[in-house]
């Protein structure tokens, strides 16, 4: 069996998911198509709907249709706290709401049910399995007892996809057979481990990194923060060196829980992966050359 040629990882970063739309349409484009795929949080999502399909504009058509319907809106709203940061009712709302997650951390096992994640995700993909893809996909999420990375490459979609994005303490997560599973961000924030091996070259698509700004305000809770934040962008530039090559959309100072975002992140998608496409076409005419080469001998 021929080993697949390209495969891309998809890493995960919320509503800068939709950096990835912007970054496969491009790749379209250029006649650049994946053989094999991975994603984690919402880098899962959008690397099964390319599988299903392979087309990065039925996407892009399929995304828009969801966004811009109610249910999408208000569950989008309840899960990400969407709004103008910089009002003050919105800050004073979130001051409110980091307390009650405080409070409420304590005695249950999430601050908000999977019920409209889960919803989203129904309409997006449908009752589809790993079996009904083009092309193989491995999705990532994390067994906290243990610490591993669960790979789901078989079996129902939706549940994978929904497993490999269930925010840590924000959304439930699986609990079954002495395991609890929640974002394959945790672990491994770009997923091209999961793929590595399993072909020939990689592209790791990074859309997670965070913005370092002075601290405003000092204190235990703003300290903690930055600290898990320079872990993972540590975290996940190590990850990345493991591609054969990386497109990093500029989404710094972005949230990832902004949806009003949606439109810029998109564009910076494209914008990212138009400055790389030459320098990438090169890299993979060069791994073709090789592997010829390798096969004549």
């Amino acid at each position: 069996m021929t080993k697949p040629f390209l495969g891309i990882a998809f890493g995960g970063g919320g509503v800068r998911g939709a950096a990835h739309v912007g970054v496969l349409q491009v790749l379209h484009k250029a006649g650049i198509t994946a053989d094999i795929v991975s994603g984690v949080s919402a880098g899962s999502i959008v690397a099964g709907m390319y599988a299903l399909s392979l087309d990065p504009f039925i996407l892009e058509d399929r995304f828009r249709e969801i966004w811009k319907t109610t249910n999408f809106q208000k569950s989008s709203k309840s899960i990400f706290l969407n709004g103008n940061k910089k009002s003050v009712i919105n800050k004073l709302f979130n001051t409110f709401i980091n307390y009650i997650i405080a409070i409420g951390s304590f005695h249950r096992k999430s601050i908000l049910k999977n019920d409209p994640l889960q919803k989203t995700l129904d309409s997006l993909i449908g009752n589809k399995s790993f079996k009904d893809l083009k092309i193989p996909l491995k999705v990532v999420a994390t067994e906290i007892n243990s610490g591993n990375d669960i790979i789901y490459d078989k079996g129902n979609l939706v549940k994978a996809l929904l497993e490999s994005s269930s925010i840590p303490g924000v959304l439930e997560p699986t609990i079954a057979d002495g395991k609890i599973i929640v974002d394959g961000g945790v672990g491994m924030p770009v997923p091209i481990s999961a793929i590595k091996n399993k072909c020939e070259f990689t592209i790791a698509i990074d859309i997670g990194m965070y913005n370092l700004k002075p601290i405003k305000r000092i204190n235990a809770s703003s300290i903690k923060k930055r600290s898990q934040i320079i872990t993972s962008n540590r975290l996940k530039r190590k990850l990345s060196s493991e591609a054969d090559f990386v497109i990093n959309p500029d989404t710094m100072g972005m949230e990832w829980s902004d949806f009003n975002a949606i439109e810029n992140i998109f564009e910076k998608g494209k914008i990212a992966a138009q400055e790389s496409i030459v320098l990438l076409q090169e890299k993979i005419k060069e791994r073709k050359k090789e592997r010829n080469q390798n096969v004549k001998q």
